[in-house]
Protein backbone atom coordinates (compact mmCIF):
# COMPACT_ATOMS: atom_id res chain seq x y z
CA UNK A 1 0.00 0.00 0.00
CA UNK A 2 1.61 3.68 -0.76
CA UNK A 3 1.28 5.63 2.09
CA UNK A 4 0.61 9.38 0.93
CA UNK A 5 3.74 10.66 2.89
CA UNK A 6 6.26 8.53 0.23
CA UNK A 7 6.29 11.42 -2.29
CA UNK A 8 7.22 14.08 0.33
CA UNK A 9 9.69 11.64 1.68
CA UNK A 10 11.71 11.33 -1.75
CA UNK A 11 11.65 14.71 -2.31
CA UNK A 12 12.92 15.77 1.39
CA UNK A 13 15.62 12.93 1.40
CA UNK A 14 17.27 14.89 -1.78
CA UNK A 15 17.74 17.81 0.68
CA UNK A 16 18.21 17.04 4.50
CA UNK A 17 17.93 14.15 7.04
CA UNK A 18 13.78 13.08 7.00
CA UNK A 19 12.81 12.24 10.49
CA UNK A 20 9.61 10.41 10.11
CA UNK A 21 7.51 10.56 13.43
CA UNK A 22 4.27 9.82 14.49
CA UNK A 23 1.56 7.35 16.74
CA UNK A 24 2.44 3.69 17.38
CA UNK A 25 2.33 0.81 14.71
CA UNK A 26 1.01 3.48 12.07
CA UNK A 27 3.48 2.33 9.68
CA UNK A 28 6.00 4.00 9.59
CA UNK A 29 9.17 1.09 9.53
CA UNK A 30 6.87 -0.43 6.88
CA UNK A 31 7.22 2.92 4.66
CA UNK A 32 10.64 3.42 5.14
CA UNK A 33 11.81 -0.12 4.30
CA UNK A 34 9.96 0.59 1.04
CA UNK A 35 12.38 3.36 0.01
CA UNK A 36 15.16 0.74 0.18
CA UNK A 37 16.34 -1.88 -2.06
CA UNK A 38 15.58 -5.71 -0.18
CA UNK A 39 16.82 -4.81 3.66
CA UNK A 40 20.28 -3.26 2.48
CA UNK A 41 20.27 -0.54 4.89
CA UNK A 42 17.91 -1.22 7.61
CA UNK A 43 18.61 -0.54 11.33
CA UNK A 44 16.93 -0.99 14.30
CA UNK A 45 17.68 -0.22 17.56
CA UNK A 46 15.76 -2.60 19.60
CA UNK A 47 17.81 -5.85 18.05
CA UNK A 48 21.25 -6.53 18.59
CA UNK A 49 22.41 -6.76 14.68
CA UNK A 50 20.88 -3.09 14.38
CA UNK A 51 22.43 -1.75 17.44
CA UNK A 52 25.31 -3.36 16.82
CA UNK A 53 25.70 -1.83 13.12
CA UNK A 54 24.67 1.54 14.55
CA UNK A 55 27.27 1.48 16.86
CA UNK A 56 30.41 0.43 14.88
CA UNK A 57 29.37 2.50 12.02
CA UNK A 58 29.71 -0.29 9.76
CA UNK A 59 26.94 0.46 7.34
CA UNK A 60 26.85 -1.53 4.33
CA UNK A 61 27.39 0.76 0.71
CA UNK A 62 23.50 1.80 0.22
CA UNK A 63 22.09 5.00 -1.15
CA UNK A 64 19.94 5.37 1.65
CA UNK A 65 20.39 4.54 5.25
CA UNK A 66 16.91 4.02 8.12
CA UNK A 67 17.66 4.52 11.36
CA UNK A 68 14.52 2.77 13.15
CA UNK A 69 14.26 3.52 17.06
CA UNK A 70 17.31 5.23 17.12
CA UNK A 71 15.67 7.71 19.98
CA UNK A 72 16.36 4.85 22.32
CA UNK A 73 20.05 5.88 22.27
CA UNK A 74 20.98 7.98 24.46
CA UNK A 75 22.80 10.60 22.63
CA UNK A 76 21.02 9.87 19.07
CA UNK A 77 21.35 13.29 18.49
CA UNK A 78 24.95 13.87 18.58
CA UNK A 79 25.59 10.85 16.75
CA UNK A 80 23.53 11.58 13.57
CA UNK A 81 24.92 14.74 13.70
CA UNK A 82 28.58 13.42 13.39
CA UNK A 83 27.31 10.65 10.09
CA UNK A 84 25.18 13.63 8.65
CA UNK A 85 27.95 16.33 8.56
CA UNK A 86 30.88 13.66 8.23
CA UNK A 87 33.14 14.35 4.38
CA UNK A 88 32.67 10.54 3.25
CA UNK A 89 28.74 10.42 3.90
CA UNK A 90 26.83 9.56 0.64
CA UNK A 91 23.69 7.75 1.99
CA UNK A 92 20.70 10.18 2.25
CA UNK A 93 19.36 9.12 6.13
CA UNK A 94 16.14 8.46 7.53
CA UNK A 95 15.08 8.51 10.73
CA UNK A 96 11.74 6.64 12.32
CA UNK A 97 10.85 6.22 15.28
CA UNK A 98 7.83 7.46 18.13
CA UNK A 99 6.19 10.79 18.88
CA UNK A 100 9.37 11.11 20.93
CA UNK A 101 10.83 12.25 17.71
CA UNK A 102 8.53 15.33 17.82
CA UNK A 103 8.95 16.03 21.57
CA UNK A 104 13.13 16.86 21.18
CA UNK A 105 12.11 19.17 18.32
CA UNK A 106 10.67 21.62 21.67
CA UNK A 107 14.35 22.05 23.47
CA UNK A 108 17.78 22.32 22.23
CA UNK A 109 18.10 21.09 19.33
CA UNK A 110 21.99 19.81 17.95
CA UNK A 111 20.63 18.72 14.59
CA UNK A 112 18.78 22.42 13.88
CA UNK A 113 18.52 22.79 9.97
CA UNK A 114 19.61 19.52 9.23
CA UNK A 115 16.30 17.50 8.71
CA UNK A 116 12.80 17.37 8.35
CA UNK A 117 10.13 16.55 10.23
CA UNK A 118 7.03 14.47 9.01
CA UNK A 119 4.17 13.10 10.71
CA UNK A 120 2.59 9.73 9.74
CA UNK A 121 -1.27 9.22 10.66
CA UNK A 122 -3.36 6.78 10.17
CA UNK A 123 -4.97 5.40 7.31
CA UNK A 124 -8.03 8.09 5.84
CA UNK A 125 -10.83 7.77 3.84
CA UNK A 126 -9.18 9.89 0.95
CA UNK A 127 -6.33 7.77 1.21
CA UNK A 128 -7.80 4.50 0.83
CA UNK A 129 -9.33 5.47 -2.37
CA UNK A 130 -12.81 5.30 -0.35
CA UNK A 131 -16.33 6.66 -1.85
CA UNK A 132 -19.17 5.17 0.13
CA UNK A 133 -21.06 5.65 3.23
CA UNK A 134 -20.42 2.00 3.35
CA UNK A 135 -17.02 2.42 3.07
CA UNK A 136 -16.63 5.28 5.80
CA UNK A 137 -18.77 2.54 8.09
CA UNK A 138 -16.04 0.39 7.99
CA UNK A 139 -13.09 2.94 8.16
CA UNK A 140 -15.05 4.05 11.84
CA UNK A 141 -15.72 0.46 12.76
CA UNK A 142 -11.88 -1.12 12.13
CA UNK A 143 -9.91 2.01 12.75
CA UNK A 144 -7.15 3.60 10.24
CA UNK A 145 -4.62 1.46 11.74
CA UNK A 146 -3.01 -0.58 9.43
CA UNK A 147 -3.11 -3.81 11.02
CA UNK A 148 -6.62 -3.99 12.51
CA UNK A 149 -7.93 -2.22 8.62
CA UNK A 150 -6.16 -4.57 7.24
CA UNK A 151 -7.86 -7.91 8.81
CA UNK A 152 -11.08 -6.43 8.34
CA UNK A 153 -12.69 -7.99 12.02
CA UNK A 154 -14.47 -5.54 14.28
CA UNK A 155 -14.12 -8.19 16.77
CA UNK A 156 -10.31 -8.39 16.11
CA UNK A 157 -9.76 -4.11 15.86
CA UNK A 158 -11.53 -4.11 19.35
CA UNK A 159 -8.89 -6.38 20.18
CA UNK A 160 -6.25 -4.49 18.99
CA UNK A 161 -7.60 -1.17 20.21
CA UNK A 162 -7.26 -2.42 24.00
CA UNK A 163 -3.87 -3.74 23.82
CA UNK A 164 -2.59 -0.61 21.86
CA UNK A 165 -3.67 1.44 24.89
CA UNK A 166 -2.20 -0.64 27.46
CA UNK A 167 1.29 -0.36 24.95
CA UNK A 168 1.01 3.54 24.67
CA UNK A 169 0.67 3.74 29.18
CA UNK A 170 3.62 1.01 29.63
CA UNK A 171 5.94 1.85 27.08
CA UNK A 172 4.98 5.75 26.02
CA UNK A 173 3.27 7.60 28.70
CA UNK A 174 5.35 6.69 31.34
CA UNK A 175 8.78 8.04 29.32
CA UNK A 176 7.76 11.22 28.94
CA UNK A 177 6.24 11.61 32.19
CA UNK A 178 6.30 10.38 35.83
CA UNK A 179 3.16 8.93 36.60
CA UNK A 180 2.45 7.07 39.72
CA UNK A 181 -1.68 6.56 39.20
CA UNK A 182 -1.22 4.58 36.18
CA UNK A 183 -5.00 3.12 37.04
CA UNK A 184 -6.67 6.10 36.50
CA UNK A 185 -4.67 7.24 33.73
CA UNK A 186 -6.17 4.05 31.95
CA UNK A 187 -9.70 5.36 32.81
CA UNK A 188 -9.46 8.52 31.12
CA UNK A 189 -8.02 6.61 28.03
CA UNK A 190 -11.32 4.16 28.21
CA UNK A 191 -12.65 7.32 28.81
CA UNK A 192 -11.86 9.52 25.79
CA UNK A 193 -13.76 7.75 23.15
CA UNK A 194 -17.03 8.34 23.88
CA UNK A 195 -15.54 11.88 23.97
CA UNK A 196 -14.66 12.20 20.30
CA UNK A 197 -16.54 15.15 18.10
CA UNK A 198 -17.98 16.76 21.73
CA UNK A 199 -16.48 20.03 23.60
CA UNK A 200 -14.04 19.25 26.07
CA UNK A 201 -14.19 20.15 29.80
CA UNK A 202 -11.08 18.43 31.70
CA UNK A 203 -13.38 20.01 34.75
CA UNK A 204 -16.09 16.99 33.56
CA UNK A 205 -13.49 14.88 33.56
CA UNK A 206 -11.82 15.36 36.24
CA UNK A 207 -14.96 14.92 38.43
CA UNK A 208 -15.53 11.55 36.45
CA UNK A 209 -12.58 10.25 37.27
CA UNK A 210 -11.92 11.74 40.64
CA UNK A 211 -8.62 13.36 40.15
CA UNK A 212 -7.23 16.76 40.33
CA UNK A 213 -7.16 19.20 37.78
CA UNK A 214 -3.48 19.35 36.99
CA UNK A 215 -2.91 15.81 36.88
CA UNK A 216 -5.74 15.35 34.39
CA UNK A 217 -3.88 18.53 32.61
CA UNK A 218 -0.46 16.39 32.66
CA UNK A 219 -2.26 13.10 31.54
CA UNK A 220 -3.95 15.27 28.46
CA UNK A 221 -0.72 16.92 27.67
CA UNK A 222 1.44 14.06 27.64
CA UNK A 223 -1.21 11.75 25.15
CA UNK A 224 -1.70 14.53 22.72
CA UNK A 225 2.32 14.46 22.18
CA UNK A 226 2.16 10.82 22.10
CA UNK A 227 -0.65 11.10 19.12
CA UNK A 228 -3.23 9.02 21.46
CA UNK A 229 -5.47 12.38 21.43
CA UNK A 230 -5.68 15.44 18.78
CA UNK A 231 -7.41 18.35 20.48
CA UNK A 232 -8.97 20.83 18.02
CA UNK A 233 -9.24 24.37 19.05
CA UNK A 234 -12.12 26.73 18.55
CA UNK A 235 -11.97 29.45 15.86
CA UNK A 236 -15.32 30.88 17.37
CA UNK A 237 -16.79 31.66 20.93
CA UNK A 238 -13.90 31.47 23.21
CA UNK A 239 -16.06 29.75 25.43
CA UNK A 240 -15.71 26.48 23.42
CA UNK A 241 -11.93 25.60 24.86
CA UNK A 242 -11.36 22.74 22.29
CA UNK A 243 -12.94 19.54 21.03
Amino acid sequence: MKRYLLPQIQRDLEKKMVFLSGPRQVGKSTLARSLLIGDSGYMNWDTSEGRDTILSRNFEATPLLVFDELHKYRTWRNYLKGIYDSPARKAKILVTGSARLDLFRRGGDSLQGRYHLLTLFPLSFAELGMTSAKDLDQLLTLGGFPEPFLCGSAEEARRWSREYRTRVLRDEVTSIEQIVDLGNLELLMQRLPALVGSPLSLNAIREDIQVSHGSIRRWMDALERLYFIVRLSPFGSTKIKAV
